[in-house]
């Protein structure tokens, strides 16, 4: 190249060198060789195409000599900047990626997977994994790497090349979703077939190891100049961000703030004219219809503002010539020196930016209410567990944690990309949030509060549109059943409240009827026989005792419970009344000459008034003379047999 060319197309090479002290543990270097493809490294350079460098042979050092041009001077010089002092270049370091061959899956029909056979439980498939389609995803495996963060910001100082031995992390785990064959394993009480050959490889030891990337940068001309004299044909439409970070006591800091940030959205918004009270009043419900990337010449300052009772954090941004730099001079006239050191503000005039941030919230200035101090949030264990709380919302958590109690600059707050998305800060409110409207401002934290206007007010009031007042109203209303609604969800677990309203509660209802209880118990006196199958029986002495309690008024009824019909219990002792009955029945049967007894019987005493004869004896038929008696009429002999 000429040097007329170099000068305009500013080349910036890449060259890796090589990665030293690879981790053997806990997958020796000889399986990785076996198992895996060789060793390479990926990357992107800003909207560049991803680069990828030739696999080097596995080993504890790895040499690749591996270059990337890339032509600076084509690029935007803004974009460019912006993307130097934000976060770190991501190198990914690729050690361990399996063979295609070792988990590649070959069509097979049903019935050959091993797994077929169980495709009617429904516990082997989670609704993650449902999200992705399995027949593009079926081939393609998560592998672990390394990773090594490159920062390019010192070549905005003035530097024509960079020297780095870049320590290796470890990527961020699995996701759950990825698994190739979209079937889960772990089902408490089964056991399925285990596929362990499509299982990745074992995360490597990078930190313990201390691994080092090795790479250089070279460019041809220093980018300083850039730096130092950003392009002024597009100055007016660049962004500029801050951070305020103050204690929630500091009400006139806040008053004067959202004053001054309502005066500035007002004139951008042609409503100056109107008093502040109602600004305050139509900015809070304020939709933009156009979307502000779409008008970069628009001066309204977006942002958010936290609030959780300890701490408020607004991050702002707008143009950094005009909105953004009146807030700030606004800021700075009205602040003291005393009273510099009692808060915190993140500004640094010279970060400039192309996007806004949080241009897609719900209002110019989103407020958010948390439902615990940000402190006590991030102590929660349940916090800290996977599936329990949205990542987004768990990732503003940290991010706004860090910007809060560690970040002290701007460019640190930039550079390790602790800015949380519009996206993220909505899922924030829908998880922690609470609703927050200005009348609770006004009324509770006195916070908007301003001194009386002049008299000229009164023709202004003519302005307020009746139509406002009622979407007002019907918001406020809205606001104050989500708030009660939210306290309910979020308030705090009271056991000694719960167990005072549940005694004021029992002390209300009407008092119960007495019922009589009848109680048999043994004196402590004698002896107590539970085991016993005689007389002595300490339960059936106790239960003849009872009887004999409930036989004074048999005509009433007794139980155990009151709730339960087949717990009532009988006046007498079943056993001792068929004991009796069958006593009595046996009386009966008896006469002064013994028992009596009516049919037919088998005994032969009991045959003699028959006058028969045994069964078997041999008789012959006798005549036996005897007498008649004299009759006075004529008579006969007969014989008897």
């Amino acid at each position: 190249m000429t040097e007329e060319q170099k000068q305009d197309l500013n080349p910036m090479i890449i060259k890796i060198k090589g990665i030293s002290c690879l981790p053997s543990q806990p997958v020796p270097i000889n399986e990785l060789k076996r198992l895996c493809t060789p060793v390479y490294c990926k990357y992107q350079f800003h909207k560049t195409p991803v680069h990828q460098t030739e696999g080097q042979p596995h080993g504890n050092h790895v040499s690749f000599k591996d270059l990337n041009v890339i032509f600076l001077g084509a690029m935007n010089s803004n974009d460019l900047r912006e993307y130097l002092e934000g976060p770190p270049m991501v190198v990914e370091v690729h050690d361990r990626d399996r063979k295609s061959e070792e988990y590649s899956r070959k069509p097979t029909l049903f019935g050959e997977d091993p797994l077929d056979s169980y495709l009617n439980f429904q516990a082997f498939i989670s609704p993650e994994e449902t999200k992705n389609n399995p027949f593009e995803s079926q081939n393609k495996m998560w592998d672990p790497y390394g990773v090594a963060r490159v920062s390019f910001a010192d070549l905005l100082l003035g530097h024509k090349y960079l020297n780095l031995a870049i320590p290796i992390h470890n990527c961020k785990s699995k996701p759950t979703h990825h698994d190739e064959d979209g079937r889960s394993r772990k089902v408490v009480g089964f056991r399925a077939p285990n596929d362990s050959h499509h299982t990745p490889m074992p995360m490597g030891n990078y930190i313990d190891a201390n691994s080092l990337l090795k790479l250089r940068v070279d460019i041809t001309v220093p980018l300083q100049a850039m730096a130092e004299a950003p392009d002024s044909d597009v100055m007016g439409t660049q962004l500029g961000r801050i951070v305020f970070v103050f204690d929630s006591k500091k009400i006139s800091l806040l008053y004067s703030l959202l004053q001054d940030i309502t005066m500035i959205n007002a004139k951008a918004l042609d409503l100056d004219s109107y008093p502040i009270p109602i600004l305050q009043q139509i900015l809070s419900a304020f939709k933009i219809r156009v979307k502000v990337q779409e008008r970069p010449d628009l001066d309204v300052l977006t942002g958010f503002h936290l609030l959780d009772g300890k701490i408020h954090l607004l991050i702002l941004e707008g143009l950094a010539d005009q909105g953004l730099k009146r807030l700030w001079e606004s800021h700075q006239s009205r602040i003291t020196k005393a009273e510099c050191g009692t808060y915190k503000v993140l500004y640094n005039s010279q970060l400039l930016f192309q996007q806004r941030l949080y241009a897609d919230l719900d209002t110019i200035l989103y407020h958010m209410h948390l439902c615990k101090p940000l402190s006590q949030l991030m102590k929660h264990v349940a916090l800290h567990l996977r599936s329990r709380v949205m990542q987004k919302a768990f990732r503003a958590l940290t991010r706004i944690y860090c910007i809060c109690h560690y970040s002290t600059k701007l460019r640190e707050v930039i550079t390790r990309d602790l800015l949380p998305s519009s996206t993220m800060i909505k899922h924030l409110s829908q998880e922690f949030g609470l609703p927050i409207s200005l009348k609770e401002l006004i009324d509770n934290k006195k916070l908007l509060a301003t001194p009386p206007q002049p008299t000229s007010t009164l023709d202004l009031r003519s302005r307020k549109s009746t139509l406002n007042t009622e979407i007002l109203a019907h918001q406020e209303k809205y606001l104050q059943w989500r708030n009660s609604v939210m306290k309910k969800r979020y308030e705090t677990f009271n056991l000694i409240q719960k167990n005072i309203s549940k005694a004021y509660q029992v002390s209300r209802k009407s008092p119960k009827p007495v019922v009589r209880v009848i109680r048999g118990s043994i004196p402590a006196t004698e002896d107590v026989y539970n085991y016993s199958t005689q007389a002595l029986n300490s339960a059936e002495l106790v239960k003849k005792k009872l009887y004999g309690e409930m036989n004074k008024e048999p005509w009433k009824r007794y139980t155990y419970s009151q709730h339960f019909l087949s717990a009532m219990v009988e006046t007498r002792n079943l056993k001792e009344e068929e004991k009796k009955a069958k006593e009595k029945s046996r009386q009966a049967w008896l006469t002064t000459n013994g028992f009596r007894v009516i049919g037919l019987h088998k005994s032969t005493e009991s045959d003699h008034h028959l006058d028969l004869l045994p069964i078997g004896a041999t008789t012959e038929l006798t005549e036996v003379p005897r007498e008649e008696p004299e009759r006075k009429s004529g008579s006969r002999m007969g014989l008897v047999s």
